[in-house]
């Protein structure tokens, strides 16, 4: 989680400086930190939603490929 929010707060800082300098827009750091700290919280709630799913299906899939089924009959 914390990696998530991590990750997130840098992209989001790094995008806030480019649009700075390529728009040349105002600086607004109050409202520029809801908007990390919203987002952050919201790519953290994602992650822990989506991470069991994933992982679940990552674990049904090394089931399926590592099973040897071998069919000694022809149809």
């Amino acid at each position: 989680m914390l990696i998530t929010a991590g990750i997130t707060i840098i992209c989001e800082i790094i995008s806030y400086v480019m649009q700075l300098v390529i728009f040349k827009l105002p600086l607004e750091i109050a409202t520029f930190t809801k908007i990390i700290l919203i987002e952050a919280l919201y790519n953290v709630i994602i992650v822990i939603i989506i991470y069991p799913l994933l992982e679940k299906t990552g674990e049904l899939l090394m089931k399926t490929f590592k099973e040897k089924n071998i069919f000694t009959k022809y149809y």
